[in-house]
């Protein structure tokens, strides 16, 4: 009577599709037996699937004795579909003990940080994996074009998202501290709920279809990925699932390939040619000192003698540490592009004022700068190990969908009627850089580009 009692609470709760996938999964891990499943199966099932220490950590919290001093051997099936349920339709309190119960505890109310850093690799580990061997998954276009998963590059990941906790990390903290984080670090939750997701429905042999689909897209698709087989990219896939978490959501689903230095040479004008009217962009610079940084530009760029771009611009360094500054409104310094002007500075700059930049790359492409201070971005620090660095490397990404052009077919996606002048922008970024007068600008319709 008990058993069918539970067995119609577990109904309510499941669809009959979830409830076939969890009982497949449940006497995968068991082995058939029902009511058998002890911690160490467990861990062994699923550690064919994820980080050994993420099956470790989960199977802590499953098997917590429910009464003081006594041991679980064996757990349910309704006990082995918490975490499915909990990160399908579970609330942020039970997100939070299930977190604080996988890792080790220093009290009744503090967690260890440590702990949960390597919480955070071997969810990131698993992700990645996980989207290696899924059918038809983004990942494998990265993949293919060179961006790797090192332990460093994940380890520097988990470290960049607990930077939401604060400045200062002690190596015990209270719960409310993880709480709190929780609630602005919307890409762990993400990461967190496919990873076991994922892993419920493989060992349940159940396909992807059944499960809610991604609201916010995690790992863009990758789209004009150069085919020059030379190339090698400067970033590794956890910079690409770092940055791509602080775009605006619309932005997410997608980075268009549009320069590397490598492939279309040092030239400022050739990287202009390909940036102008292209929507957002992002840029990653490699110093001579393997540093790398780069900033968001959310506007298109545009060559005119003063600052655009809004509040939603970034700057960010991805090694050796990954760190994002958000904008201040202290001023409105996002986006400067000029050239050929003899009282204006020539080249590209993101923050700060002129002479004294978050990030500049000057027009003769090799030089760039990055101050000590930047009133533009918060918490912001120096970009490059040195103020004034040398480009060893350089590549710029659009994200989101190429801007609509115009009624007539020419510009970008401001909505404003454009000249036919404005074609070719790379023959005229070069003409541009030589010093030659654009004569034909003064037969430029009325109206146009006001």
């Amino acid at each position: 009577m008990g058993n069918a009692s539970g067995k119609r609470e577990s109904d309510n709760m499941y669809t009959s599709e979830e409830m076939r996938m969890l009982e497949s999964a449940y006497k995968n891990a068991s082995g058939g037996a029902l009511e058998r499943l002890t911690s160490d199966r467990l861990v062994e099932t699923w550690s064919q699937t994820i980080e050994r220490s993420l099956a470790e950590s989960t199977a802590q919290f499953l098997f917590i004795p429910t009464k003081p001093g006594q041991q679980t051997v064996n757990i349910p099936l309704k006990k082995f579909a918490e975490p499915y349920y909990i990160m399908e339709r579970g609330t942020m309190d039970q997100k939070m003990h299930m977190l604080l119960c996988s890792l080790a505890r220093n009290g009744a109310d503090t967690f260890n940080v440590k702990q949960l850093e390597q919480y955070l690799y071997s969810v990131i580990k698993s992700y990645v994996h996980l989207e290696t061997t899924a059918k038809g998954s983004s990942i494998k276009d990265w993949q293919d074009l060179g961006f790797l998963t090192t332990e460093r590059s994940a380890c520097s990941l988990a470290k960049g998202l607990m930077r939401n906790m604060g400045k200062e990390l002690e190596h015990s903290m209270h719960s409310e501290a993880l709480e709190r984080w929780l609630h602005v670090t919307p890409q762990f939750l993400l990461m967190w709920r496919e990873v076991f997701v994922q892993l419920y429905s493989r060992h349940g042999g159940s396909k992807r279809h059944i499960i809610k689909e991604v609201e916010i897209p995690i790992l863009p698709e990758l789209c004009d990925a150069p085919a020059h087989s030379q190339y090698r990219p400067i970033i590794e896939l956890p910079h690409v699932l770092y940055i791509n978490a602080q775009l605006t959501r619309e932005l997410r689903h997608k980075w268009r390939f549009l320069f590397s230095s490598k492939i279309h040479g040092e030239s400022f004008s050739t990287m202009l040619g390909k940036i102008v009217d292209q929507g957002p962009t992002l840029f990653f610079i490699e110093d001579e000192d393997q540093y790398i940084f780069g900033g968001y530009a959310s506007q298109s760029w545009s060559l005119k003698p003063q600052f655009c771009g809004d509040d939603s611009s970034l700057l960010f360094t991805l090694s050796p540490a990954m760190r994002c500054f958000s904008a201040t409104g202290y001023n409105d310094h996002y986006q400067y592009l000029n050239l050929n002007q003899q009282t204006m500075p020539n080249g590209l700059g993101m923050g700060g004022q002129f002479e004294f930049w978050g990030l500049w790359i000057d027009c003769m492409f090799g030089d760039g700068q990055s101050v000590e201070s930047c009133s533009t971005y918060r918490d912001y620090v120096q970009l490059s190990k040195r103020k004034q660095f040398k480009i060893r490397n350089m590549e710029v990404w659009a994200v989101g969908d190429l801007p609509v052009k115009g009624e007539d077919g020419e510009g970008g996606g401001d909505g404003q009627k454009r000249s036919i002048l404005d074609s070719n922008l790379e023959d005229r970024a070069m003409l541009e850089i030589a010093g030659k007068t654009m004569h034909s600008d003064g037969l430029r319709e009325p109206g146009m580009d006001d």
